[in-house]
């Protein structure tokens, strides 16, 4: 996606209080994009404490790749998914504009020409993906 002149990757942006990862996941993705997730790569290695402590439950999950910001004016963790959706893709989203999907080697040839062009966090994720998943 294109914002500000940049690249994006869809991601949470903020889970809720409370919120569960996947559930955050999957709303993100429909109020950006309009696609609804139909699978989350590494979802069946979830758990949760669901039923031990009713006052204190904790959910783990494995996402893709895990990002944390060493330098910059934002603190930041998160998480990148590798996810199957389905639906229409939307025009404008919730906080993106001009929606589309570029395949890998267009992704993976921007990179090459000017990696400044992606946003400062997703630069790192799809820098992780294309070593780890495209070039292999």
């Amino acid at each position: 996606m294109q914002y500000s002149r940049t690249w994006d990757v869809p991601l949470i942006v903020h889970l809720l209080v409370y919120e569960p990862i996947l559930d955050g996941l999957r709303r993100e993705v429909y109020e950006e994009t309009g696609l609804t997730v139909i699978e989350v790569e590494g979802s069946q290695k979830y758990v949760d404490t669901r039923g031990i402590n009713p006052d204190f439950e904790v959910e783990c999950l494995e996402p893709f790749c895990v990002y944390q910001t060493i330098k910059g004016p934002v603190d930041s963790v998160g998480m990148y998914f590798i996810c199957k959706a389905e639906g229409n893709l939307l025009v404008v989203g919730d906080e993106t504009k001009d929606i589309r999907w570029v395949p890998i080697d267009e992704v993976s040839r921007l990179m090459i020409e000017d990696p400044r062009q992606f946003s400062d966090v997703d630069r790192a994720g799809i820098k992780y993906y294309l070593k780890h998943r495209f070039e292999n």
